[in-house]
């Protein structure tokens, strides 16, 4: 039997084994109520951590700033989940 699994839910049982995981996502209240942790807003359904309207330039800036800020959220201690 297939089963399919959102990140958000894969993300919470690999968080179960204490690694900590950043979802990045458009559907941060889908994260939330599955229970992840940390928990980022992403761009566009289609391109979570993209920009393609932007010129490439911008657009790697606009990624590069986001996955800084995934990274430094993995420092954070939390008790519940958190959307940074």
């Amino acid at each position: 039997r297939r089963r399919n699994a959102s990140g958000a839910t894969i993300a919470k049982e690999i968080e179960k084994k204490g690694i900590p995981v950043v979802v990045i996502t458009c559907l941060a209240n889908v994260a939330a109520q599955v229970g992840v942790g940390r928990i980022m807003r992403g761009s566009k359904f289609h391109y979570p951590v993209g920009q393609p309207d932007l010129p490439a330039p911008e657009e790697l800036r606009w990624r590069v700033a986001l996955i800084e800020k995934a990274l430094a959220s993995l420092e954070a201690r939390l008790e519940e989940p958190k959307i940074f």
